[in-house]
């Protein structure tokens, strides 16, 4: 009863965003207009875009997966990720799916630590790798202006400096945990340092179980390149169904160069700020927000990120079904959040 009404409220929290950046638009009547007219060839075009990102998170999981001896059959992992993405978008934040694909897999495998490690590490190179993309491009757009050849001035350089800055430090961050993690040397020299800070108590636990996690991959390189490429990947084809959804509402008011830089933002705030469902309500203040940063505007930015949320809800609805019917004929089945503690119960034959 108590995680039910927790989960009512996030989304009474996520309606509330909407209704607050509704109320913020100069023109709500116009929102609803931009969507009906939308380019449904474009949006189509996304939507495949968008489902491609999932498909290849999956493959790229399965680098990380056979590189520490455990082979999954392609299907099965896509099994996996469609679950994961169907409560990415209904859960509060994007680590849901992550929770799920790694209970789904230990329950078949019996290796849950392996399948934690494999989450984490994923999720880790994922990050870096998106940061280190926004990192590029907002940095590219400071050297050569706006699409148009115009300076960036105003609030635009200024949100195009913080972007660079930003997203440069977080890149070097993340890359420097994960050089960190791998060697044995250096694991020990951050954990000594970790038992001078306040909350030594609760870091170096943390850091430890992180720290074992990686062992599994210390001398992988070839996985871990691969997986970091497969990241790339994801970053052009999350950008180009972003690119592709304005383009269908606005054609020409946004380069892809800027949904570049402004992509990694939007999902880092979607797993630092788990307010809501699906991110619904944070998604398209986000976007409202980064897109006025960039001169786009606030209309086009929430109109973008409505339609995104609806297109993430119909691509991972396949997910839901898989997770419903238990997974695929004659496997383990997937599991049941409500008894995420409990064993995973086979489908009858």
């Amino acid at each position: 009863m108590k995680n039910r009404l927790i989960n009512l409220l996030k989304l009474i929290v996520g309606i509330g965003l909407l209704y607050w950046l509704f109320q913020k638009l100069q023109d709500p009547g116009l929102l609803w207009q931009q969507i009906v007219n939308a380019n449904q060839g474009y949006l189509l075009l996304g939507a495949c875009c968008y489902a491609a990102a999932v498909a290849l998170s999956g493959l790229k999981w399965g680098i990380l997966l056979r590189a520490i001896g455990i082979p999954v059959a392609t299907p099965r992992l896509l099994a996996y990720q469609w679950v994961a993405e169907f409560f990415n978008n209904f859960l509060p934040a994007q680590v849901g799916g992550d929770v799920m694909r790694g209970y789904a897999l230990a329950s078949d495998t019996a290796r849950a630590a392996d399948a934690a490690a494999s989450v984490l590490i994923d999720r880790f190179i994922g990050l870096m790798v998106f940061m280190l993309a926004s990192a590029l491009a907002s940095s590219a757009m400071l050297i050569y202006g706006e699409p148009n050849g115009a300076a960036f001035a105003g609030d635009a350089l200024v949100f195009m400096r913080v972007a660079a800055l930003g997203s440069t430090v977080a890149t070097l961050l993340l890359f420097s945990a994960v050089i960190a993690l791998l060697s044995r040397r250096l694991k020990r020299v951050v954990e000594r340092l970790l038992t001078h800070l306040p909350l030594a108590a609760r870091l170096v636990p943390v850091w430890q179980k992180l720290a074992q996690a990686f062992d599994a991959y210390r001398d992988q390189w070839r996985a871990l390149g691969l997986t970091a490429v497969g990241s790339a990947l994801i970053v052009v084809l999350t950008s180009v169904n972003i690119w592709l959804i304005a383009n269908a509402i606005e054609p020409g008011k946004i380069s892809l160069l800027e949904v570049l830089a402004i992509n990694p933002i939007i999902v880092f705030a979607l797993v630092v700020v788990p307010l809501s469902p699906g991110g619904l309500g944070v998604r398209q203040i986000s976007f409202a927000t980064l897109f006025s940063f960039i001169g786009a505007g606030v209309q086009l930015g929430a109109a973008v990120g409505l339609l995104q949320q609806f297109i993430g809800y119909l691509v991972s609805l396949p997910g839901g079904l898989l997770w419903m019917r238990g997974g695929m004929r004659g496997k383990p089945s997937l599991p049941n959040p409500r008894s995420i503690d409990g064993p995973a119960k086979p489908l009858p034959r």
